[in-house]
Order: C-alpha cells, then sequence, then structure tokens
C-alpha cells in the first residue's frame, strides 16, 4: 500500500549517494521527477536512517499523486531525531515545516524511537510537502496555504491507501467542525493577523474548505476533466518554484486563468473577508459524507459519489518526468508554514 510499492512498481530511481557530513547523514532520492536531498541531522543508526529515507520517499510519491510528478524539481528535506519536542506529545513527527530561503527546505522534527509504522500513519510530512504544490503565500492570507495543504494531506493518503476513504473523509469533515468553532467572529483574513489568538483551526480549515468547493464546482462542472489537481498542475507548469511570495488574490487570479469560468476568486470574494466558515455541509451531503450522531458514513448511492471517489480513490500515477540536467532551483523567500 506504501507509496515504496508504487516506486519499485514504476521502477523510480531509489537512492543514488550517501555520505556521512560530520554527525549528519545525507542521502539523495531521484524520484517523481524530483531530486530531494535527505538531511538527517543527527547520527541514527543504519537500519533507521534507511527507514526514515524510505518513509520520505513514501511521502514524496504521496504528493506526486496529485498530478503525476512532485511539484518542484529540487528540495531539501532535513530531519531532525529527537527523544522528545516540548511542545508535543510522543507523535512520531510532532511538527513541521517549510522555509523557503534559496531554495525549498523541508524540516521535519522526529520522535527517533518511534515504530516506522507511527511514521506511515502520520500525516505531517505529506502536509508539509503539500505546502509544496503553491507558492509561498504573504503570512496573513496563510489560511490558504495551510488549507490546501491540510486538504491534500488527507486526500493523498487516501490515493496512496494509507488512509481508507472513510478515514480521509472523516478526518476533513472533523477539521471543518474544528474550524467552524474556532473564532467565528472572525473572517480567514482576520484570523490569519498576527495578534489574533485562538484561530489556528480557522486558519487551517478555512483554506481547505474553499479548496474543498472548488474541486468539487470544478470536476462536477467539466465532468472530471477539471480539477483542483489540473489547475495545480497548470500552475506547477507555469510558476514553479516561485521567486517570491504571492497575495492570496494573485493566487486565486492565476488559478483561475487556467480554466474557462473563475471558480477561484468569486470563492475568496465572498469567504476570504466574511465571519464564519464557508459553507461545506451542502457539498459533504451531496458527496455522501453524511453524519450519524456524531460518526461520519459514506453513502455509495450519494448524488456525487462517483465524484468522491475520483477525489478520493486508491491510484496508481504515471511514469513521472525526468529531472533535466543543470536545472536550477530559484531563490525564493523565507516563509514559515
Amino acid at each position: 500500500m506504501r507509496n515504496l510499492l508504487l516506486a519499485c512498481f514504476l521502477g523510480i530511481a531509489a537512492v543514488s549517494t550517501t555520505d556521512a557530513l560530520g554527525d549528519r547523514q545525507a542521502t539523495d532520492i531521484v524520484a517523481f521527477g524530483a531530486t530531494l536531498e535527505v538531511v538527517i541531522a543527527a547520527p541514527v543508526g543504519e537500519d533507521k536512517a534507511a527507514e526514515l529515507v524510505d518513509w520520505i520517499r513514501s511521502a514524496a510519491g504521496n504528493v506526486s499523486l496529485a498530478y503525476g510528478r512532485f511539484p518542484i524539481p529540487a528540495s531539501t528535506v532535513v530531519i531532525v531525531p529527537g527523544e522528545s519536542f516540548p511542545w508535543s506529545s510522543d507523535r512520531a513527527v510532532p511538527f513541521g515545516r517549510v522555509t523557503r530561503r534559496g531554495g525549498e527546505t523541508v524540516e521535519l522534527f522526529v520522535n527517533i524511537d518511534r515504530p516506522i509504522g507511527e511514521f506511515y500513519d502520520d500525516w505531517t510530512a505529506t502536509h508539509e510537502f503539500s505546502h509544496l504544490l503553491l507558492p509561498s503565500i504573504y503570512w496573513r492570507e496563510r489560511w490558504i496555504g495551510e488549507g490546501f495543504a491540510s486538504y491534500y494531506q488527507n486526500v493523498l493518503l487516501a490515493r496512496a491507501g494509507q488512509y481508507s476513504q472513510l478515514r480521509a473523509w472523516r478526518r476533513l469533515a472533523e477539521g471543518f467542525d474544528r474550524g467552524m468553532a474556532s473564532r467565528p467572529e472572525l473572517s480567514p483574513n482576520q484570523a490569519g493577523r498576527g495578534d489574533t489568538q485562538d484561530a489556528r483551526m480557522k486558519i487551517y480549515w478555512s483554506g481547505a474548505a474553499l479548496a474543498l468547493l472548488a474541486d468539487v464546482e470544478l470536476r462536477e462542472r467539466s465532468g472530471g476533466r477539471e480539477s483542483l489537481d489540473t489547475v495545480l498542475e497548470a500552475l506547477q507548469q507555469c510558476c514553479l518554484p516561485a521567486s517570491r511570495r504571492w497575495s492570496g488574490t494573485e493566487l486565486f487570479r492565476k488559478l483561475d486563468t487556467f480554466i474557462q469560468t473563475p471558480v477561484f476568486m468569486p470563492l475568496y470574494r465572498r469567504y476570504a473577508n466574511t465571519p464564519g466558515f464557508p459553507d461545506v455541509d451542502t457539498t459533504l451531503a451531496r458527496l455522501g459524507v453524511q453524519r450519524d450522531q456524531g460518526e461520519i458514513r459514506l453513502l455509495d448511492d450519494a448524488e456525487l459519489a462517483t465524484l468522491r471517489e475520483a477525489i478520493s480513490g486508491v491510484r496508481l500515477v504515471g511514469l513521472p518526468v525526468a529531472l533535466g540536467q543543470g536545472e536550477e532551483l530559484q531563490i525564493a523567500e523565507v516563509a514559515f508554514e
């Protein structure tokens, strides 16, 4: 079920080089149309290091399930091992972030003693890699970047078979509930202000709600020819990696240029500066995501059940495009996400 098996199936190149850099271990993964330098920032045993590299390859494969390749041609992944972290529980991957300074770097802080199976079950790496589907967004509108990554982390883990479809839609529905309950008097743009307290769930899940609404509208009106996947693939081909931060309106206007009738800016105008939370209940019901006394059920006879399957069904991807020789990563500003 893991994308390591997918990589073997497709004949993708595995680890190509390994070097010891003092107390660090560095390995290149060439797969999914990209080169990822994986740096383990503290000494770990060879077996554990190999497990961590396989896990990173799997998470990169998850993100390639958006449109068939990793979103940028090169990235550095820094694994920071520890036994416990002050800001979290003993989850396998309690924290991650993307920094964009001289190239995209994904940092993953891991509890090194947790079993490797817990790493595959954790969503953090797939979430952080999903940030690379978009350019860096200005801090006030980070609800867009965090939200799209939150939507995709669940959709992609289902496509990879690491989540059941029920689990993915349950996590989305529960996330939307947390977003609705988070500072309902604020709009998403207000929630993104630096002095706003207790609005974290609105920041993460209002953008995920817009991603769902856009994805469903695109798929339904085009008979499946268009989707959030196809729009982001067009963005990747024209504009990634990006050399600067984008505003939310700049991003959404650009996304609308890839489709005949705008979807993204109408959603932005409706919700970005409106207190409350985007209306996802009707869309979830049409998809057959039913709430039943606190439980989530998936209805196969729902109006858009086939569309739901298209979003979250298990899939394989075609052989990714090889990374061209001599490609250079553009310089980007720093952003902590």
